[in-house]
Parts: structure tokens; C-alpha cells; sequence
């Protein structure tokens, strides 16, 4: 496992590891592929110091809907007795810890996800905490010449059922690149695919399948797919079908991409390996910061793109945010097309999107603070 080390001041020793679960709800309901989506879950995860500093960050915990609670158990259980007494001098060794003291743990139970998934939030959190303890955004602590690119591009992703509507209501949020999600019967996808391009104009538009395609599906599509100009073809097939994914037509012009599901550096290697085009690293899911870091750097220096995927809650885009800041020669960063209370209503300053860049808050560490009125209204009991 290869990680980052860190540098500065230690942050102090870590006496608190927990969580906050808040569950948003949504104004329009979300029907995608894997389930109905009535309101927004958001896990995040905190560590507190004996001197002050308290870092967050979020564990993936989209779907389905009980798996935040196996997450809360494996932080509060498994994770926070390795962490505290700890000193946060370096989040990366304690990263290295983490999975080296739970690999069996998740070997025996069959359940490396949310393992990861877990380790990663804490992971973010610890990184917030020890770049806030030396006064500087997390962005600036990770780059060797210490400074923060004021703004990233992004693009707009989630766009289903409407999606002139949804486009044209990314594009007044700021947005200028879009994502479709083609995870449907194939007149639905036809549909969304003509409409997409035609809502975007010249602007970027990509397309994810969510693993929906076989053979035959695809082969009805892929005219549609190639009339459509996309910039990628997203997890198309299955992400355990490796057959598929080598045999990938690249006759037709299409990029390929895929990466979220893969866990760890070792993993990512494999999906390089198999000819993706465009790499989407998830660091809610998998890496966090420690070894997201080395992951980008490994995608850049092989010469593919480096698009951070993201589509749970703002925290996990902010920090996200941050670790595409620090590898140069990173891509953009997925973003939510669709309005998000997770976005707007989580932490302040909220996210912020200016012709189809993000604009990086300037505090410490992250550069957002949790906004108590929404833990308060939105938390659940765990």
C-alpha cells in the first residue's frame, strides 16, 4: 500500500473518533438503477484532538439503505480503537494502520467495502484536522509548492429522465460539462442520449451505464452512443466482466472509463491495465486522501485522464476537490447536476460553481464548517 507522508506540526493526539448521520430530503425523488432515493443520506465522520483540532470527512454511504448503519458500527467499533490515543503527526502512517489492522477483519466477514469505505472517511477526517492544525488548506499541505489553485473544472453528472431540464438547470448553477445516466431500456437511453447532446450544444457530455450493458445491449446502442459525440462511455459493463472490458470496440471512438469500484492502488493498476481512457478514482469509497494521492500521480504519469468521481454528499466533493488540486495534471472532478441539499445545507461556505469551475473555499484543512442547525434537524440517532 502505497501512501503520502505528512509534514508540519503534529495536529495532538486524537481523543475522540465518531459519527454524524444526516439524512436530507429530497424535494424530487431520485429513481435510479440500484433504488429509489427519497432523501439524501450523508455519513461523515469526526476526530477530535487534545489540542483543539477537529477534522470531518465523508464515508460513502449512498445505497443501499441500511448500509450507513454497518458503517457507523465498523467506525465506532473497529476503527476508533485503533485512532485514538494515537498522535496525528501523520495521517498516512495511521491510513497504513487502519488496513493493515483490519484486513483480516474484513477478509472473515466478506465485506472489504465498506471496510475501505470507512477507513477512507476517517481517513479525510484525520487529514482535515492536521492540515487545520497548521493553518492551511489541505490543498496547499499536499502540493510540494504549497500553494492552492483558486478554482478546478468540473462536470454536472446524474442527468436521467429530463434531461433538457436538468442540463438547463446545471447550466444556471454554473455548469458547462454534463453527464448522463444511460442505465435504462434502450428507447429511454436513445431518448436521453438525443436529448442530451441537444440540450448541451457544443458543451462536453459524457454518458455512465451504472454496469447495466451486456453484449446485446450495447450492440442496440452503439450508434446512438457514437451519434451522440461523448467524451466517455462510463462503466458499461459489469466492473468483474474483465473480458468485456478488454474487448472494448475502440474502432468506434469511445472513450472509456471506469475506476470507482476499484479499491486501492493495486486495483486501480488493474484498471489502467484494462485500457481505461478516463480513470474515476473514488476517495469516499476507497483510498482517501493518503492513498488517493498516490493513486492520481500514478494515473498522470500514465498518460490517462484523472476524473475523480463523486456523487454522495458535498463533503466528499470538497475533499475531493482538494486532492485533484494537488495532482497536477488532473481532469475534472464529478459534481452533482441535480439540486442537493447535501450541497447546499451541510456546512458553510457552500459549494460554489462559476462557468464550469469549482471554487475552492479558502479556510484551513477542508475550509468548511458543519452547520449545527442542520445536524440538529437532519441528524439520526446511530
Amino acid at each position: 500500500m502505497t501512501t503520502t507522508g505528512g509534514t508540519g506540526r503534529s495536529a495532538g493526539r486524537i481523543t475522540a473518533v465518531r459519527c454524524i448521520l444526516l439524512r436530507l430530503p429530497l424535494e424530487r425523488p431520485i429513481n435510479g438503477p440500484f433504488g429509489r432515493l427519497d432523501a439524501r443520506p450523508n455519513l461523515i465522520a469526526v476526530v477530535e484532538t487534545d489540542s483543539g483540532h477537529r477534522g470531518i470527512g465523508e464515508i460513502w454511504a449512498n445505497f443501499p439503505p441500511w448500509g450507513p448503519h454497518d458503517r457507523v458500527a465498523i467506525l465506532r467499533d473497529a476503527v476508533a480503537p485503533l485512532l485514538v490515543g494515537e498522535t496525528l503527526d501523520d495521517p498516512s502512517r495511521l491510513y497504513a494502520s487502519m488496513h493493515r489492522r483490519l484486513r483480516l477483519l474484513a477478509n472473515q466477514w466478506g465485506a472489504p467495502g465498506p471496510v475501505h469505505q470507512t477507513v477512507a472517511g476517517a481517513d479525510i477526517a484525520l487529514w482535515d484536522a492536521f492540515a487545520r492544525a497548521q493553518g492551511r488548506p489541505l490543498a496547499a499541505v499536499l502540493r510540494a509548492d504549497g500553494r492552492m489553485p483558486p478554482r478546478l473544472p468540473v462536470y454536472a453528472s446524474g442527468i436521467r429522465a429530463d434531461a433538457a431540464g436538468t442540463i438547463a438547470g446545471a447550466r444556471g448553477r454554473g455548469h458547462r460539462r454534463f453527464k448522463l445516466q444511460t442505465a435504462f431500456d434502450r428507447e429511454t437511453n436513445r431518448r436521453l442520449l438525443r436529448e442530451g447532446r441537444a440540450a448541451a450544444g457544443d458543451d462536453p457530455l459524457m454518458t455512465d451505464a451504472n454496469q447495466t450493458f451486456d453484449a446485446e445491449s450495447f450492440a442496440a446502442l452503439r450508434d446512438d452512443l457514437v451519434a451522440a459525440r461523448l467524451l466517455w462511455v462510463e462503466e458499461p459493463f459489469p466492473v468483474d466482466d474483465i473480458a468485456a472490458y478488454r474487448g472494448w470496440p475502440r474502432e468506434l471512438g469511445l472513450p472509456l472509463a471506469f475506476g470507482e469500484n476499484a479499491r486501492g492502488l493495486a486495483e486501480l493498476e488493474q484498471v489502467i491495465a484494462l485500457g481505461a481512457d478516463v480513470v474515476q478514482p473514488d476517495i469516499t469509497k476507497t483510498a482517501g486522501i493518503s492513498e488517493g494521492l498516490a493513486i492520481g500521480r500514478r494515473v498522470v504519469a500514465a498518460g490517462r485522464k484523472l476524473c475523480l468521481h463523486m456523487y454522495g454528499g458535498g463533503l466528499g466533493v470538497i475533499a475531493s476537490a482538494h486532492l485533484t488540486a494537488a495532482v497536477d495534471g488532473a481532469h475534472w472532478l464529478e459534481t452533482d447536476a441535480n439540486a442537493n441539499p447535501l450541497y447546499d445545507e451541510v456546512f458553510t461556505p457552500a459549494i460554489r460553481i462559476e462557468d464550469g469551475d469549482l471554487v475552492m473555499p479558502e479556510g484551513p484543512g477542508l475550509g468548511v464548517t458543519l452547520r449545527d442547525d442542520t445536524v440538529r434537524r437532519f441528524g439520526v440517532a446511530t
